[in-house]
């Protein structure tokens, strides 16, 4: 400021006074340096008043809600995540022959089913390597599975929940346990144990795994071609890099918390994530091994033990197109089906304009064994592979409500080719909290 004054009382003398050449460069070049610093100062100010008006959003903004985990410190239960969900189906079984718990024929027609489920998650950070969950479930209702023969499955146990280890209505533990990282170089390794569900982390996939949010049907949610273990004592240990990894999982195979190590389920998968143009994918090859005492479909050994093979794939498409597939096979000696085959693709409603919708078709197979065509010859029946179709909509109402009508259609259930097809015509609601 005080040079600009002395500028102007420099420039109202040389008006007054006659100057030099010389002088009046001197001035000019004094002229551009004021010019000069008068521009940075300009910018200068500018700069403060960005930062002024960031200070006064971030001081009018209200203040983010603290993280659970290491980094908020505080009690316990301020670090406890809390999941409450509720999932209620009712279906119509339409044309199918019921059985009972010998396979016999004990009626045929249509009859209607419900059940309702209730599933409470807790969960803790204790810190960014240590982590633990208990899965609380509850359900009450009528399992069509119980009446009906068929290997695809009506609805998955999960979502039933009628029959379970419980008594109907009663509280299940489904999963108690802790998990602890280790960091090896690029390769981190993470190990669970307590009271797992082993599907969880093996034979995932992105659009056919979630019987609460995604397909009914049991070929849909996990390889019917595994006997999965119930829910149990178990560990799990992970090696995973950002493309690449490899597990290994262990449970009682028969969930009765006695004789662990006798009769294990014993797993182990390969999971690969390739980025195909920029699209999401994952490529699962696993190998189990049940060691349960089986017996044998012609024979009188009753010591078999069960295994086989599985993969499951998922591959994003577009942004709003997935599809998936998975196959198994196992041990026809003591399986009635050795092979087992499904898939479909899932479809985001953004070309509609409801972007949290979803239309879902699936297609399944099983193709029974020799040994078990042989068996139902020799009763007198004819045998043919299963066949199963299941499409669903999934209708986002708000942020907590879900319907999700669904159709399914089965033919040669249980491999009989005798028994007439069946429909099955449902609707699901699930809201969480």
């Amino acid at each position: 400021m005080r040079k600009i004054v002395v500028l102007l009382l420099v420039l109202t003398f040389c008006w007054i006074t006659p100057v030099k050449a010389d002088d009046i460069e001197e001035l000019k070049s004094l002229v551009r340096q004021l010019m000069k610093e008068n521009q940075a100062l300009a910018e200068r100010v500018k700069a403060l008043e960005k930062k002024l008006e960031a200070y006064e959003s971030r001081a009018q903004a209200p203040s983010p809600a603290p993280q659970a985990g290491p980094a908020s410190g505080g009690n316990w239960y301020e670090r406890l995540n809390v999941g409450l969900s509720v999932a209620s189906v009712v279906q119509d079984v339409v044309d199918a022959e019921r059985v009972d718990g010998n396979g016999n024929v004990t009626g045929h027609g249509d009859r209607g089913y419900a059940a309702v489920t209730v599933d409470l998650e807790l969960s803790t950070d204790f810190t960014q390597k240590d982590r633990a969950k208990v899965l609380l479930e509850m359900g009450s209702g009528h399992n069509p599975e119980d009446e009906i023969a068929s290997f695809s499955g009506i609805i998955d146990e999960a979502l039933s929940m009628v029959p379970v280890e419980t008594d109907d209505g009663d509280v299940r533990i489904s999963e108690a346990w802790y998990e602890h990282d280790f960091l090896f170089r690029h390769v981190k390794t993470r190990v669970r144990f307590g009271k797992i569900d082993i599907t969880t982390d093996f034979d995932n996939n992105e659009y056919a795994n979630d019987e609460t949010s995604q397909f009914f049907s049991p070929v849909f949610v996990n390889n019917i071609a595994v006997e999965w273990p119930a829910y149990a004592f178990g560990s799990m240990v992970w090696f995973e890099t950002e493309k690449l990894d490899f597990g290994l999982g262990y449970a009682d195979a028969d969930g009765n918390w006695d004789d662990i190590l006798d009769y294990p389920f014993l797993i182990a998968q390969v999971t690969w994530r390739p980025d195909f143009l920029g699209r999401a994918g994952n490529y699962r090859v696993y190998a189990w091994y049940n060691g349960d005492k089986h017996q044998e479909i012609l024979g009188d050994d009753t010591d078999e033990t069960g295994y086989g093979i599985g993969l499951s794939f998922d591959q994003e498409i577009t942004k709003s197109l997935g599809v998936f597939l998975r196959y198994g096979w196992q041990d026809e000696d003591v399986y009635p089906y050795d092979h087992a085959l499904s898939f479909g693709f899932s479809l985001a409603g953004n070309a509609w304009g409801r972007p949290d919708d979803v239309f879902g078709l699936g297609f399944g197979v099983a193709f029974l064994s020799d040994d078990y065509e042989e068996k139902l010859a020799r009763e007198g029946f004819d045998t043919e592979d299963e066949y199963h179709l299941e499409a669903y909509y999934s209708f986002k109402v708000n942020q907590y409500l879900t319907l999700t009508p669904d159709l399914q259609w089965t033919d040669n259930p249980a491999g009989y080719e005798d028994r007439d097809d069946f429909w099955v015509f449902s609707v699901r609601g699930t809201w969480e909290f």
